[in-house]
């Protein structure tokens, strides 16, 4: 299990110089299915792509060993990952199947820094951005980063329209990553895979040193960041249950 939690919690671009493989050659069939299942529930909102873009969806599916396609969907569908596609620092074309509360194709058009607007505390985040966005779209660069959160909705997708349950305990809740690798590629363009993983929270807790980390960095966060993460019930938990 990743296990991202730092004390004191910050917002920041903490991409990492990374050299393994960007997605899993051998991706675990229940997320092709449930991408399945998300497309066709959700469909038009959970991907988009710009007029124009279409060559750059055919690089990707290049890049990931797949035949010529323009529609970022097909690729999508045969990985664990979600997909995007920036090109000279704007989204172009974009496939979350299981996003972390926004709409996806809502995202399309939007630069780094845009990308990052609504973020509680994330001003360093977004003064860094357009510094990000060029090094991450330099050709060979491939990065890491991790974000964690906490979540009574137990699916893979925490998109808006799907309703959060009300949390009562540990055992409501969810421990929720994203492992976000860039590839930069050629023509000022970078491909995003972000892999989803759940687990629930009683997996942590029940480890001292994870709890205890979990806990310091969960207070920590300010009230705009609880608020954004949908935290303040989750807080109260935590410490009624330390």
């Amino acid at each position: 299990m990743v296990f991202p939690v730092k004390f004191p919690y910050t917002v920041a671009a903490d991409i990492v110089k990374y050299s393994g493989a960007a997605f899993n050659v051998n991706p675990d069939q229940q997320y092709l299915s449930q991408k399945k299942v998300e497309l066709a529930e959700l469909g038009n909102s959970l991907s988009a792509t710009a007029d124009g873009a279409a060559p750059f969806v055919n690089m990707m599916a290049a890049f990931c060993g797949m035949d010529a396609r323009s529609d970022i969907r097909s690729i999508a569908l045969e990985l664990e990952e979600d997909i995007a596609i920036l090109h000279k620092g704007t989204l172009v074309s974009i496939c979350f199947c299981f996003p972390s509360g926004f709409v996806p194709a809502e995202k399309l058009g939007q630069s780094f820094f845009g990308l990052h607007l609504p973020v509680a505390n994330g001003e360093n985040l977004r003064a860094s951005s357009e510094k990000v966005s060029s090094i991450i779209s330099r050709e060979n660069a491939v990065f890491r980063r991790h974000v964690w959160t906490i979540t009574a909705l137990p699916g893979l997708s925490q998109h808006p329209k799907y309703k959060r349950p009300e949390a009562a305990g540990i055992d409501d809740l969810y421990f929720r990553t994203e492992t976000q690798t860039t590839v930069g590629v050629k023509d000022d363009c970078c491909f995003f895979f972000v892999k989803v993983d759940m687990h629930p929270l009683r997996l942590v807790w029940n480890d001292k040193e994870k709890r205890e980390l979990l806990l310091s960095s969960t207070n920590s966060m300010t009230e705009a960041t609880l608020a954004y993460k949908n935290l303040h019930q989750v807080k109260k938990i935590l410490n009624v249950n330390c």
